[in-house]
């Protein structure tokens, strides 16, 4: 992957170490459940490492005041990552699932925003007054479902603004992470990026709360997203969040209802639903429920499941047993709440962790499975008519 080769450590104040007791736990290739290799799995001492590296790099340096520094710094990191940009995609969809076919929404993208926002606020060599800011130390903390655009977003950002990172990313996609930092060794002064792999919950609570840290940048579930921008507050924490959640598309009498449903099923099956903001429902009149019923179940049928290296794949495995087991709950809860499974609502009978491409139909507006985020290749169709479970799920007109 990078000229550092494996075992990997963690890359930490500008060299690659292992963790401080010796942790590891292993990866798993979510496609055959068969495991791939041990990931740093680092602990209290591992995360304050991380974190006084930071701090010395943005306290002790001049990197947080040297623009042509940082200009040239980032030029080079994203040229690194470009480099290596097949070897990512591939080791994401081993490790993660994510289908080698949306590369560019997991990766191309966002490296090019990186390089663009690194040139349009760097070039001239001078920094703009909101790019000065109070950048310091921030913990950056990533989901499973799209590991490095998240990534690297944020640590574009982070990086143009003059602040020095320490990325905590789910415990899935930790070695895509590790791939980062190891790249990163190459090309960044020592301590500006370190990763630190962790299924332990305390630690990573630890490090955001850390006195030494000054902001936290999270993007996850609503829920955890909550908890976070809580708890960093009360901590003193500049907090950034982004947060998932379901899109429902409400579609009028008049509209070509065939269209809008193939295109919102088409954006639920991408990487096996796993995403954030995807169009998961639709909200149809009664009397055209039966009709955009036969457009999904249409759309999800042909949907193309398989193999994550595979590039004609559209819809991968889900990223873990816990992954699968949760959207097979939602499933249940959507039967619970009267809707009807017109197509798949299962787990698919091979290894790994596998749901069918799903499409309940008969949900009111404001039922969970409407409103709440599965996470999953589940697709609803609800009737608009007044809800007495709860209030309508926000829409957007189609």
């Amino acid at each position: 992957m990078s000229k550092h080769a494996r075992p990997r450590g963690l890359p930490v104040d500008g060299v690659e170490r292992p963790t401080a007791d010796g942790w590891t736990f292993p990866a798993r290739n979510p496609a055959t459940a068969e495991p791939l290799w041990d990931v740093p799995d680092a602990g209290l001492t591992d995360a304050r490492d991380a974190v006084t590296a930071a701090r010395r790099a943005f306290d002790a340096t001049q990197w947080s005041t040297d623009a042509d520094l940082r200009a040239d710094a980032v030029r080079r990191l994203a040229a690194a990552v470009a480099e290596h940009a097949d070897e990512l995609v591939a080791l994401m969809a081993a490790e993660t699932g994510v289908p080698v076919a949306l590369r560019s929404a997991h990766l191309d993208d966002a490296l090019a925003a990186m390089a663009s926002g690194m040139a349009s606020g760097m070039a001239s060599g001078t920094e703009s007054e909101p790019q000065r800011g109070p950048a310091g130390v921030t913990a950056v903390v990533t989901p499973a479902t799209s590991p490095l655009s998240v990534a690297l977003t944020e640590i574009g950002r982070v990086l143009v603004e003059g602040g020095t990172v320490v990325l905590k990313p789910a415990p899935e996609a930790a070695t895509a992470a590790i791939e980062l930092g190891r790249i990163a060794l190459d090309v960044l002064p020592r301590g500006v990026l370190n990763v630190v792999t962790t299924r332990d919950v305390d630690v990573a609570i630890a490090l955001t709360l850390d006195e030494r840290v000054d902001a936290v940048s999270l993007t996850g579930s609503p829920f955890v997203a909550e908890r976070a921008q809580v708890a960093g507050e009360l901590a003193g924490k500049r907090v950034r969040v982004a947060v998932g959640g379901p899109r429902t598309v409400r579609v009028a009498d008049d509209a070509d209802l065939g269209a809008v449903v193939s295109a919102a099923a088409y954006d639920v099956a991408a990487n096996a639903g796993q995403g954030c903001g995807l169009p998961t429902s639709v909200i149809v009149p009664v009397h055209r429920h039966a009709e955009a019923l036969q457009s999904a179940v249409a759309a999800m049928a042909d949907v193309a499941v398989g193999d994550p290296t595979d590039p004609t794949t559209r819809c991968g495995p889900l990223r873990s047993v816990v992954a699968r087991d949760r959207v097979r709950r939602y499933v249940d809860l959507g039967r619970a709440e009267g809707g009807d499974v017109a197509l798949g609502g299962q787990p698919l009978d091979r290894p790994g962790w596998w749901f069918a491409p799903t499409v309940v139909g008969g949900l009111a507006p404001g039922s969970r499975l409407v409103r709440e985020e599965v996470l999953g290749p589940v697709f609803m169709v609800a009737v608009d008519a007044p809800d007495r479970a709860g209030s309508p799920a926000p829409s957007a007109r189609a």
